[in-house]
């Protein structure tokens, strides 16, 4: 083993380029992976090495030779798993996303098993495993206990990936996120993100995090084995980060200085179908944050930081909101009213529609 190594997969994500940044500045070795591509090797020179050493090693999980090498090079003390084909990327191509999301994961516990001194495996997990959560059925918070129920293929994906690293014999903790939010999120902003956030109720239960959080979490676990080992462990900001999706939303874009849309701009869940609603639910981080202490920001923080990331766009955003939100208002009711959906959100009916049936968990655990 080399001390103070560290390999973290998907090390200049949103999540992974901060751990890494944590790492470097407390003098760890940190093994970064990823997949090579301009925006990738563009976050690898952004990062300051400060008192610790950078190891960009740009290796594809689904070549099982290569992860052997990388992670017998450098016989890590921890992992730190990040990388993965998120939703609703992943409903695309489900058959792809789960190869990477568990035979990426299967090959790189293969890997760490094969160490002499077997090093902690920190899963990055999702709430996605819970699927869908009607908060009329369960108003109780989520906790490291409530069963697993996966809706799409991505939830389950995540619940067959914690299998594997449950039965790998390593050390291990799962870290499952809540919404994760930086200003990362607005620049991979795409299609495929806006009709996910179409389908989800306006009163859906969200929890999210500040990715600065979220990454903290993540560097503070490498070094707190004894405490963590074998814990599902749920990361979800402080209560400030506790919300309804619509106030989520309306947040997020009166921070980057568009304004708020109000209820109209989204349809309710039905409080007596319990598929006809979205992850997340609300976090109960109080086991977590005992551990892993995180939670370093509020909710008007992260919206400050998104906002100011935005530099001259915002003031003419600001300008243009009071034109903007009621075309929006009205584009997003007349979209509605031509996918024929009803007076409830009904998500998951309208991701099927989109993606056909792979995009949802199935019976076998079986993706298409």
């Amino acid at each position: 083993m080399t001390v103070g190594t560290i390999l973290v997969t998907g090390a200049f994500g949103q999540v992974g380029k901060r751990c890494a940044q944590i790492l470097l500045d407390r003098g760890r070795t940190v093994i970064a992976t990823d997949l090579s591509t301009d925006k990738t090797v563009a976050a690898a020179a952004e990062l300051s090495v400060g008192a610790g050493r950078l190891v960009p090693a740009y290796v594809d999980l689904l070549d099982p030779a290569a992860v052997r090498e990388l992670v017998a090079a450098h016989r890590p003390e921890a992992i730190i798993h990040l990388a993965a084909i998120v939703s609703p990327p992943s409903y695309r191509n489900p058959g792809l996303a789960r190869r990477v999301n568990v035979g990426g994961t299967e090959n790189l516990l293969g890997a760490a098993a094969a160490l002499p001194h077997p090093p902690l495996f920190l899963m990055a997990s999702s709430a996605a495993v819970y699927g869908s959560r009607n908060p009329y059925r369960h108003p109780e918070r989520i906790t490291p206990d409530t069963p697993v129920d996966p809706i799409d293929q991505y939830g389950q994906d995540k619940v067959l990936a914690e299998a594997a690293i449950r039965a790998s014999g390593l050390p291990y903790a799962m870290f499952r996120l809540g919404g994760v939010i930086s200003p990362d999120t607005q620049s991979t902003f795409s299609g495929d993100h806006l009709l996910l956030v179409r389908s989800i109720p306006g009163d859906n239960r969200m929890h999210a995090v500040d990715a600065r959080d979220v990454a903290l979490a993540f560097a503070n676990g490498v070094d707190r084995e004894a405490t963590i080992a074998g814990k599902v462990l749920l990361i979800g900001g402080n209560e400030s980060y506790v919300m309804l999706q619509r106030d989520l939303e309306d947040d997020l874009m009166a921070g980057v200085g568009l304004g708020r849309l109000g209820p109209s701009a989204s349809l309710p869940g039905d409080p007596s179908d319990d598929r006809g609603w979205s992850f997340t639910g609300w976090f109960d981080t109080t086991e977590s944050q005992a551990l892993l202490d995180f939670q370093e920001h509020d909710w008007h923080q992260t919206l400050a930081w998104l906002g100011e990331s935005q530099g001259q766009l915002r003031p003419v955003l600001r300008a243009l909101g009071p034109i903007l939100r009621p075309v929006l208002r009205t584009a997003l009711k007349l979209q509605r009213r031509a996918e024929g959906r009803g007076p409830y959100a009904d998500p998951w009916t309208l991701i099927a529609k989109k993606y056909g049936p792979g995009a949802l968990a199935t019976a076998d655990g079986a993706a298409d």
